[in-house]
């Protein structure tokens, strides 16, 4: 099953890369590649004796907590044979391939220990794996949301606590190591997991009283998987800790589940067409956010499961997750079609630490799982006949995938000063670089993980946090965001190189007439493998044109 599960996520997010021209990675834009850099950082940081979690690497030489950033350590090191043998970019492509068919499976397995069937449990796995939100996310380059496959694994695992299939050591066991790889993966998930997970413990005791006991005899081993996570993770968990971060990441108000969204799809969506456009040009935040789509088959499902069950209490305990889901995922306000209408209780806890860096948008995962579990129960419960085949064929179609031409990937050029070893001798080995163009409107991040580390960057945008130093005074803020810098503004640049300890400049040749006339005053050019060198600090190294 989960040889299929990866077929489909090949012909969805891995094809395009070979039918294309050119280099390309899965994901849009600039975000991919701090994964790529990621995974090659993780595994060379460790080879190297070097404390991986704290990197001078980027942002040179003040460094970056890296635990602040959406480096994702886990996935690194499980994919870093798989790096030492074909490169960062390869692992990386793999990774995001690979997530959409995991997060189908252990669907799956949690589908199928619900249902007993394997043809309902096929369709719920496939209605999570390659859901709006997981396809969005993971197509979008966002590896630390498209990884997700833990969430049916913790629930599957707490249900079978609660049937008797495990006892408080087997939970322990198997849970506490889940626990810690999503924190690895990513803290913005980890957290909302245990935010949903507490959520369907008190639904539940609530609404399933024969559980009830059990539920709470499962608090017990909960808290001591969570506690032998932690241990597991306790180096990371460090990190986080000591250097916690109060102020905004991003702007979570602006990033709403719109109750429309639901019912219409993006236009990441084959069924949507040109028709939806109208509609979903509304939606707050963008293509890789709006993520709330179920699709109308999955919708009747969902309705003709509950329809004559509303009394049974796990029916109810669904709706009620489900309802749960729906409404954290809306933030602040109820929104419809972009224009909000009232208030809701996630602005009671928006401001809150952790809290005020979820983008609420993203919890429609938690819709998106339970909605496969009700179609799949549907499905099971359904006696044979048409109904029972077309509706999950329908519900399929109608969340089928059609991104832009080229697919889910973005073109990427690393020159040839980078790749080719005959350029060794042009940097002095860890001397601190400034890349141009810079952040992201630059490959930088790609530059050093080809180049194997050999320098530092003052820059390097690996996450939402930029050190204080690069944005004060102005003029170190001009260099860091890669404005353009004329020939009278020379002084900027002697600011930033003396601040930063700068020895070389490399230069995008195809791009250097923005910045060449004021760099052209402080040192000589050189032309080498694609970029143009100004050493602007100590000897000028040998290096081939």
């Amino acid at each position: 099953m989960f040889l299929g599960y990866v077929l489909v996520a090949f012909l969805f997010l891995g094809l395009p890369l070979f039918v294309e021209r050119g280099d390309r990675y899965v994901g849009y834009g600039y975000d991919p590649q701090i994964f790529i850099w990621a995974f090659a950082w993780w595994p060379h940081a460790i080879a190297h004796g070097l404390n991986p979690f704290v990197t001078h690497a980027v942002w040179a030489p003040d460094g970056v907590n890296l635990a602040w950033t959406t480096t994702v350590p886990g996935l690194a090191l499980l994919f870093s044979p798989l790096t030492a043998a074909a490169g960062p970019f390869v692992s990386y492509d793999a990774a995001a391939v690979l997530m959409p068919a995991l997060a189908a499976w252990t669907a799956f397995a949690l589908c199928r220990h619900l249902t007993r069937a394997l043809w309902p449990s096929i369709v719920g796995g496939y209605l999570f794996g390659f859901s709006s939100y997981v396809l969005a996310q993971g197509g979008g380059g966002h590896l630390q949301l498209s990884s997700v496959f833990l969430l049916p694994l913790v629930a599957l695992l707490v249900l079978r606590f609660l049937d008797g299939d495990l006892d408080g050591r087997g939970l322990v066991l198997r849970l506490g190591p889940a626990l810690g790889l999503q924190l690895l993966m990513g803290t913005e998930i980890a957290f909302t997991m245990t935010l949903g997970l507490a959520i369907a413990l008190v639904l539940g005791a609530a609404l399933v009283p024969a559980r009830r006991r059990r539920i709470v005899a499962l608090l017990t081993p909960l808290a001591g998987a969570y506690a032998f996570g932690a241990l597991l993770t306790s180096p990371f968990l460090y990190f986080l800790l000591s250097d916690f971060r109060r102020s905004l990441v991003g702007n979570p108000d602006g990033y709403l589940a719109d109750l429309v969204n639901f019912v219409v799809p993006t236009k990441i969506v084959y069924a949507a067409r040109a028709w939806a456009s109208p509609i979903s040009a509304h939606f707050p935040g963008n293509v890789t956010e709006e993520d709330a789509y179920l699709g109308a088959p999955t919708l009747l499902a969902m309705a003709l499961y509950a329809r004559g069950r509303l009394r049974t209490p796990g029916v109810r305990f669904l709706l009620a997750s489900l309802a749960a889901a729906v409404v954290v995922s809306l933030g602040v306000e109820a929104t419809v079609e972009g224009n909000g209408l009232f208030p809701m209780p996630w602005r009671l806890v928006h401001r809150l630490p952790l809290f005020e860096n979820v983008l609420t948008s993203r919890l429609t995962v938690y819709v998106a799982l339970v909605a496969a579990a009700m179609a799949a129960l549907w499905v099971a419960s359904r006696p044979a006949g048409r109904l029972r085949w077309l509706l999950p064929v329908a519900a399929v179609l109608a969340t089928f995938p059609y991104p832009a031409r080229g697919g889910f990937a973005t073109g990427y050029s690393v020159p040839a000063f980078f790749t080719d070893s005959a350029y060794r001798s042009c940097i002095p080995a860890k001397a601190i670089v400034l890349p141009l163009p810079i952040r992201e409107f630059g490959d930088e991040l790609l530059w050093q993980a080809d180049a194997g580390f050999r320098f530092d960057m003052a820059g390097g945008e690996i996450g939402p946090v930029i050190p204080p130093s690069f944005v004060t005074p102005g003029a170190m803020e001009d260099v860091t965001e890669g404005k353009p810098v004329r020939a009278s503004q020379a002084g900027i640049f002697r600011t930033f190189i003396a601040a930063k300890r700068v020895t070389t400049v490399v230069v995008d040749a195809n791009q250097a007439r923005l910045w060449s006339a004021a760099l052209d005053r402080i040192a000589k050019p050189r032309r080498a493998g694609g970029v143009i060198l100004y050493t602007v600090r100590g000897p000028t190294p040998p290096c081939p044109s």
